[in-house]
């Protein structure tokens, strides 16, 4: 799934690329590539960040060894990606409710940071590590998406 996650990312780059030349048609290859990277953070996200591959979510071997704060961590850290993914799509394309989706995965973002940071100082984990650099690294573009489009007063 890292595959799909990487040519996801790489198709919402390309729109918008589109979007910023005025190419035609960027609104619908960008709101594409954006929703489903943001379906597969919010239903998969768990998988995706536990490294378990597509073929093994419903077998109950693949979980064995995962503690719950891997797995809770892992479902909010979904949740998150993809509300910002949300409002990165909603931004680009000037819809309503761009400053509500991109606050809230801002929140709940920075809250699977926290947690992440914390586990990680107890733990030691590869899994905490990434995910506190992942989140870093979307809650960054989230305030540069924020102060970007509220600069020219695009935000609803």
């Amino acid at each position: 799934m890292k595959k799909l996650e990487l040519i996801l990312i790489a198709g919402a780059i390309i729109g918008i690329l589109m979007a910023q030349l005025n190419l035609p048609a960027h609104s619908v290859i960008s709101s594409l590539f954006f929703l489903a990277l943001a379906t597969i953070y919010l239903y998969l996200g768990f998988a995706l960040f536990n490294d378990i591959p597509f073929r093994k979510i419903f077998k109950s071997e693949s979980y064995k060894g995962l503690e719950t704060w891997r797995i809770a961590v892992a479902v909010g850290t979904g949740l998150g990606l993809s509300q910002l993914t949300m409002g990165f799509a909603f931004a680009l394309n000037n819809y309503p409710m761009t400053r509500a989706l991109l606050n809230s995965g801002l929140v709940v973002t920075a809250l699977m940071l926290l947690i992440a940071l914390v586990r990680n100082t107890k733990e030691k984990h590869r899994f905490y590590r990434i995910i506190a650099l992942r989140c870093a690294i979307f809650i960054i573009v989230g305030i540069i998406t924020i102060l970007v489009f509220e600069q020219h007063g695009q935000t609803a």
